[in-house]
């Protein structure tokens, strides 16, 4: 079927030769020649993604433990105490960004594990970390009054700061901004 299109492809692209001759355009021939190699089917170059990029910013998500490794949180239906965890490898000096709390929720508290930090966590908040931290930063300690009755599907999502809506943002070891830092969404359970 590709070899069909490819031809129909070929066809219209002769047509079109024939006048892109008249004018000897290299460029031209170029884009022919890589429109032929591309539609080729023994070309792995078809076939294979592109890769991607490493997220350089990390993820920032809600975690039943400090060190980010239990997305699961579980509504008792009394207080309950979850984590802001930014994960990042290659290091981060600082973030950005918001969490959308699940209806019925009510925060009691939310603390920065930071000394800096500017706005709060429903409309965004960015927090400096003062220094150069990798893998798993504990940046907040948040508290709630769970309601006993979350349906499924409920989730905290961390979201971009409203007034950097591009992404989650973070500040590197270098002091480059990156706006692709992940948010990531944690589902809530009942016991």
């Amino acid at each position: 079927m590709a070899l069909v299109h490819c031809a129909l492809i070929w066809e219209e692209v002769q047509s079109k030769m024939n006048k892109a001759f008249r004018i000897i355009c290299p460029v031209c021939i170029l884009l022919v020649l890589s429109l032929f190699i591309a539609c080729s089917s023994d070309n792995p170059a078809s076939t294979r993604k592109p890769p991607e990029e490493p997220v350089l910013a990390g993820s920032i998500g809600v975690y039943a433990d400090e060190e980010g490794t239990d997305p699961n949180l579980v509504d008792t239906g009394g207080t309950v105490v979850f984590y802001v965890v930014h994960d990042v490898a290659n290091g981060a000096t600082a973030s950005a960004f918001k969490i959308e709390t699940p209806a019925g929720w009510v925060r009691i508290g939310a603390e920065v594990q930071f000394p800096l930090s500017i706005g709060d966590i429903d409309d965004g908040i960015a927090i400096a970390y003062g220094t150069c931290l990798f893998d798993a930063v504990h940046v907040m300690t948040l508290t709630y009054q769970s309601p006993g009755n979350s349906p499924s599907g409920t989730l905290f999502k961390v979201l971009p700061h409203s007034v950097w809506p591009e992404g989650i943002q973070v500040v590197d070891c270098r002091n480059n901004l990156l706006e692709n830092g992940i948010g990531k969404e944690s589902p809530v359970s009942l016991p």
